[in-house]
């Protein structure tokens, strides 16, 4: 009884999420119905063609006939064309409307979910797992006049001699057991070739953008051994799809030339007895043909349903994952300091990044933090920007928790520029405007580049603002597109401004002056920015040392030279001291 259960869940879990999908956006069902009549009606033409099929087969080969025969095969071509039509747009716009849905999703989903499927997969679901989301409906859809046509086709079928009927009626059972048997072998088929695809596509899209590192390394034969090795993971995935099908085409078949040749057994009997008129048998089989033949059609449209419900199975989970919640909570009233109390913070819930860290950051001061690798100072900057939620403790600003805070406040106080900044393709000014929460005028995108010491190299380049930089900016140097990423932060004219190593690829003489340009203005209150260049911390007003995921230290440099072993110890090694 409890496998009974499990097994109902389990199915519940599978359908229920498949379903559930095709709620999430506007389906074309005018598109569909237009489909689905003029299905019917090619349904009802192909009876037609059966009918004068039988009398062409009785040897009426008058012109009537033939006309009546030819018409109607033309007329059938024309109604199957325009549903073809009507379902190839519907099929276009619910892959759309689907690739619009995930990519929301992804876009709201919380930094420890897109860390936990990865780019790569996240990318795959848009452009690879949602191609056949359209199928589902279209075959849904082309197995109502499928379904309708089959149905007149056994009526027609039991009508014309419903002693042979029987044989067909009693292999029914042998029908059903292959759907299921070919359904269970579809799904289980494309899952496996969509699992492999997005393995294929998360190895080349991490490898291909790290070529430079690759052929700086001369490590080229390896790649392409790596390549081949998941190449050949999709070549086995496509390998049983294909035994799939072909499965099915044997199955198929078999119940087919089975069921003919006892059609022929049991008709040349009733021949001989005098029940059946000597073309009875060819006659039969001609109306057989249409059941056999939109019995098909519901096979491979079940079969393709159920490869759907494999390739969206990665999608639904991604769908299922948790999204930031931006606009609820309490509205962030004012800025102030910003203070951490007791946090405890780990990515994987085992190895902790930080261990019971407890410091304030001021408001309108420059605020230092230094520390070796792995102390913890990145994961500090993610946790004030709600990136992240702190496993324990409390971070607040200005007196609010943050936890409790309005996500979308939280974010609109923060501008922050890593060491490697991510550029988007298009013009300087696209990137530099880019995130800017109002208009942006001509005078304040030049002011920021100013003050960001990229104002001159920007004019020097062929189109000034106006420059395509290339994709990732890769026509620019990383001293230039750093500039740049300062720049567009400025811009965002923030409450809190975040630098994490932002200065490191720009020469001493740049970033000296850049920095020098932020804290000599008022454009930023509140400056908070992580460096291992002790000269930079030395202008700092306050400095939290780390180690370890924990805080050594806090003070002004001053104070720290004093009672920090690790602040000293970076001096000394660069040749500075604290002179006050």
């Amino acid at each position: 009884m409890k496998n009974v259960k499990a097994g109902k869940k389990q199915r519940e879990k599978l359908w229920g999420p498949f379903f559930r999908f095709y709620t999430r956006f506007r389906i074309p069902w005018h598109l569909y119905l237009f489909a689905i009549a003029l299905g019917i009606a090619a349904g009802e033409i192909t009876l037609q063609v059966a009918k004068v099929m039988i009398r062409v087969n009785k040897g009426e080969l008058y012109n009537a006939v033939i006309l009546a025969y030819v018409g109607w095969l033309l007329l059938q071509s024309i109604v199957n064309g325009a549903a073809e039509v009507f379902n190839s747009y519907a099929t276009g716009k619910v892959t759309m409307r689907s690739q619009n849905v995930i990519w929301q999703k992804i876009v709201s989903l919380t930094m420890r979910d897109v860390d936990a499927e990865g780019a790569s997969n996240l990318i795959s679901c848009v452009t690879n797992d949602t191609s056949k989301a359209a199928v589902t409906l279209q075959m849904v859809f082309s197995m109502v006049s499928s379904g309708y046509t089959y149905i007149r086709a056994w009526a027609i079928l039991v009508q014309y001699n419903s002693e042979l009927s029987l044989i067909l009626i009693f292999s029914i059972p042998i029908v059903l057991i292959m759907f299921f048997a070919v359904g269970k072998l579809e799904f289980f088929s494309m899952r496996k070739a969509y699992e492999a695809l997005n393995t294929m596509t998360s190895f080349f899209s991490e490898h291909v953008a790290c070529a430079k590192h690759v052929k700086a390394q001369s490590m080229e034969d390896r790649e392409v051994e790596a390549g081949y090795t998941a190449i050949n993971s999709r070549y086995k995935a496509d390998i049983i799809v294909q035994l799939a099908s072909a499965a099915q085409v044997l199955i198929h078949s078999v119940y087919v030339n089975l069921s003919s040749i006892l059609i022929a057994v049991r008709g040349s009997a009733l021949i001989r007895d005098g029940k059946l008129e000597s073309t009875g048998i060819n006659n039969f089989m001609t109306y057989t043909t249409s059941v056999q033949k939109y019995q098909a059609e519901l096979l491979t449209q079940f079969q393709n349903i159920k490869g759907t419900q494999g390739s969206l199975r990665h999608v639904n989970a991604v769908l299922a994952r948790n999204e930031e919640a931006l606009n609820t909570g309490k509205p962030i009233e004012k800025a102030g300091d910003i203070e951490l109390k007791h946090v405890r913070f780990s990515f994987d819930g085992e190895y902790q990044v930080l261990q019971d860290v407890s410091f304030t950051i001021p408001y309108g001061k420059r605020t230092a933090i230094i520390g070796g690798n792995g102390s913890g100072k990145s994961t500090v900057m993610k946790l004030l920007q709600g990136f992240y939620q702190p496993d324990s403790g409390m971070i607040t600003l200005g007196g609010q928790d943050l936890k409790e805070s309005k996500l979308s406040d939280l974010r609109g106080m923060f501008a922050y520029v890593l060491q490697n900044s991510p550029m988007f393709s298009g013009t300087v000014r696209d990137n530099l405007t880019y995130g800017a929460r109002s208009e942006v005028t001509e005078e304040e995108m030049i002011t920021a580049a100013r003050l960001a010491c990229a104002d001159d190299f920007i004019r020097a380049l062929p189109n000034g603002y106006d420059t395509e930089v290339g994709s990732d900016a890769s026509r620019l140097s990383g001293g230039q597109r750093q500039r740049l990423a300062i720049a567009r932060a400025l811009l965002v004219k923030p409450k809190y401004l975040i630098l994490d190593e932002a200065t490191a690829s720009l020469d001493h003489q740049s970033g000296g002056e850049v920095l020098k340009n932020i804290f000599g203005g008022d454009e930023v209150p509140t400056v908070i920015y992580i460096s291992h260049n002790m000269a930079e911390v030395l202008s700092a007003d306050y400095a939290v040392v780390m180690k370890n995921g924990e805080v050594e230290a806090t003070g002004t440099p001053g104070e720290l030279w004093k009672t920090s072993e690790t602040f000293r110890d970076y001096l000394t090694k660069q040749q500075l001291e604290v002179t006050a």
